[in-house]
């Protein structure tokens, strides 16, 4: 409980809640002074509109007539209250009050309230009882002349109670109002805090797991579709990146120390036996050497080429690229390679729309699936690159060949570093040339695929394939 209480997102709720239930005391409070003030301004004004009147009708017709309204004014029953004392006397001469108001000895020319008592009147005419009522009245003075000594106390009035009964219950459901709006809001701040700290639970679960060692472990996605459901969907996107250089650091890692062993040992005994040699031998020692040492610069260059293409580095610039243009300016550069080693290189290119890459990648993994199927198919005599759009808008890059084709169990080993199959061992080579092609796929969001290529006899051939989406501005 304490800790969803320390929560960000309590917090935050938090103080929604207390601008928010200050914009509602606001509002209550002008709505209340809106309705309560105008009826108690208008009180005052049937006060002091009958204060008027009773002093007209006893300035022209004398205090007989005062008293004779007075009385009948207070026989009426309704809320109106009077009383007309003689004075200095102090007798009471008309009215419904039977004594005045002991506000009334303090409060001078103004307005003011007061409590009085009212017998209650049974459906046979008896008194059955009194009931304590609230009233707002004013009192004046009227004298016959300005230097007379007698005059009379005219105190007028109207009860109040109902409307006072009124105020006070509205006051109170508004301050009921107020708590019921706090309390909720505190509560839906608590389910939203409980909401929240579940799926950061989860993350801090997950992250707990991966600094542990764990490296497959995700997110759970709750389906929600809201933006940390987006999040969850980034971070595991971006474990996955992470998973997968692991990986491919450790089967780098693993497949150097195997297949680099070798020449590493070959070079060493072959400079050991050198030294032994006479001058004809240690230069062809050296020449061997040197070659050795040229493919292995190769597989280390091949190596950091596919480390910085997965890790966004050797992408560069993404930016709108024709494929159709990089396609023939390959087809045109690899073209005397090909008729050497004996194979027809075509192109077949359609209109197709730009993609959104990196010009010198894009080559790159032309230019090497270009040289695999130089190299691998063996028996062929034919090399194709296609390029056209596909039924849903993307551009699909594809080089086939007629050579002996990958058997369907092994195609999808091709793509790791340092694979090379048994019907390839004796063919130079690294065994990263595909890896490489593989890098570049995913740092352009493009699907690789492996398939039949071109039909020789029984041969099928192969054809590798990345299929681009289209370039969209954005």
């Amino acid at each position: 409980m304490f800790r969803l209480l320390r929560t960000a997102t309590f917090k935050i709720t938090l103080i929604y809640v207390v601008v928010f239930s200050g914009a509602v005391a606001a509002l209550g409070l002008f709505i209340y002074q809106q309705t309560f003030g105008a009826s108690a301004r208008q009180t005052d004004q049937i006060i002091n509109s009958e204060i008027e009147t009773l002093a007209g009708v006893f300035a022209a017709e004398g205090p007989g007539t005062l008293r004779r309204i007075v009385r009948e004014r207070a026989a009426w029953r309704d809320d109106g209250i009077y009383m007309l004392i003689g004075a200095p006397s102090g007798a009471v001469l008309a009215g419904n009050l039977t004594a005045l108001p002991a506000e009334a000895l303090t409060a001078g020319q103004g307005y003011f309230n007061f409590t009085y008592e009212r017998p209650l009147i049974d459906a046979a005419g008896r008194e059955s009882g009194i009931d304590i009522r609230q009233g707002r009245g004013k009192i004046r003075r009227f004298r016959a002349a300005p230097d007379a000594e007698t005059f009379f106390l005219v105190f007028v009035a109207r009860d109040i109670s109902n409307f006072e009964r009124l105020r006070d219950r509205t006051r109170r459901q508004i301050v009921q109002l107020g708590l019921a709006t706090i309390l909720l809001g505190l509560l839906i701040g608590l389910a939203f805090s409980q909401s929240i700290m579940l799926q950061v639970d989860a993350v801090n679960k997950t992250a707990r797991a991966i600094r542990a060692g764990d490296l497959s472990r995700r997110i759970p996605l709750t389906g929600a579709g809201d933006e940390l459901e987006n999040l969850a969907l980034n971070l595991n996107g971006m474990l996955d990146q992470i998973e997968r250089l692991m990986n491919g650091m450790r089967e780098v890692s693993d497949n150097i120390a195997h297949d680099l062993r070798s020449p590493l040992t070959r070079v060493r005994n072959r400079l050991t036996d050198a030294l032994k040699a006479d001058p004809a031998e240690k230069d062809a020692a050296l020449r061997a050497t040197l070659e050795d040492a040229e493919r292995m610069i190769g597989t280390f260059n091949a190596l950091l080429s596919i480390a910085r293409i997965e890790s966004g580095e050797g992408a560069g610039a993404m930016e709108a690229v024709d494929v159709v243009a990089i396609a023939e300016e390959l087809a045109e550069l690899y073209e005397p390679a090909a008729q050497e080693a004996g194979f027809g290189l075509a192109l077949k290119a359609h209109p197709a729309p730009p993609v959104r890459g990196s010009r010198a990648l894009i080559s790159q993994a032309i230019a090497n699936l270009l040289d695999n199927a130089l190299k691998y198919a063996a028996g062929g005599d034919r090399i194709e690159i296609l390029v056209g759009r596909t039924p849903k808008n993307a551009v699909r890059l594809s080089v086939a060949d007629n050579g002996p084709g990958v058997p369907a169990n092994d195609r999808e080993h091709i793509f790791k570093r340092f694979v090379r199959l048994e019907s390839s061992r004796t063919t130079t080579g690294s065994g990263l040339g595909l890896s490489l092609v593989s890098a570049v796929a995913r740092a352009h969001g493009a699907v690789l695929a492996v398939s039949d290529g071109l039909q020789k006899g029984d041969r099928r051939g192969l054809c590798v394939s990345l299929t681009f989406p289209a370039f969209e501005r954005r």
